[in-house]
């Protein structure tokens, strides 16, 4: 464990971006911006959602809308169906990215950034998810307009992102791309993996943890699909097809650790 007194400007000066990330998460600690966010968080994608069974401590990850990174330009589709939440309902809101493989320009990546940031002036919005599966020839954009847009919100402001399974195992490029102190957390898509869902429940059963720092403290899941072995101490992100149901939520609450 590292003392209180040890300077952390130091130790990024002396470890670099990536091994300091390593070493916070060595000490089992989360960044201090994602404390303003609950333990237990429903998505709410693109359908009506009543969620005013939530309870105090419950918060609501919820699809603020679309931009679609196209040949020459971006595009913006705003969530198109209501959101009903109660007045105290810690809120995240998300920004699902969707490009078409063409090389991707600074004028999008200002779009992302311009977009992103202004979904804060949302009311009871605490911070920010960017939903983006980056193709490879992609990962250089987006961590430069995810840094962009770090430096474009007020500080405190939590910044996750969902990653897929594989970026969290044997793959280090958020890492490398100098994504600690920009990030907060990249929240594993445990749910939808495709041919190596097997494997890695496996490998969670075993005891098995993700090598990216940046996903030991959050796991996303489905209330469709079995629940991935899951440790105690992990922010919970929790999906459900169409419109939430409190019996829905009640289910997989019970389930989780």
């Amino acid at each position: 464990m590292m003392r209180s007194g040890v300077c952390v400007k130091t130790l990024f000066q002396k470890l670099g971006p990536v091994l300091l990330l390593a070493v916070f998460a060595a000490c089992g600690r989360e960044p201090v911006r994602m404390r303003r966010l609950p333990a237990r968080m429903l998505w709410a994608w693109e359908s009506p959602q009543d969620l005013r069974f939530l309870r105090q401590g419950e918060g609501v990850a919820f699809l603020a809308g679309e931009l679609h990174l196209e040949l020459g330009g971006a595009r913006w589709v705003p969530r198109r169906n209501p959101l009903r939440v109660n007045p105290g309902s810690p809120l995240l809101a998300v920004l699902r990215v969707e490009s078409q493989g063409a090389p991707l320009t600074a004028a999008q990546s200002q779009a992302l950034i311009e977009r992103a940031s202004g979904l804060l002036s949302l009311p009871q919005v605490r911070g920010l998810q960017i939903d983006f599966d980056a193709r490879e020839s992609e990962r250089a954009f987006y961590a430069g307009a995810l840094k962009g847009l770090r430096s474009r919100l007020p500080e405190g402001t939590p910044l996750s992102i969902t990653a897929l399974a594989s970026w969290c195992l044997e793959d280090d490029w958020l890492s490398q791309a100098g994504l600690f102190g920009v990030v907060d957390e990249a929240v594993p898509m445990l749910f939808r993996m495709g041919p190596e869902a097997l494997s890695i429940r496996r490998r969670l059963g075993h005891g098995g943890t993700f090598r990216e720092p940046l996903s030991r403290f959050s796991a996303g899941v489905s209330t469709d699909e079995p629940l991935p072995p899951l440790s105690r101490g992990r922010r919970v992100y929790a999906f459900h097809p169409g419109s939430w149901t409190a019996e829905a939520w009640a289910q997989i609450s019970r389930e989780l650790p």
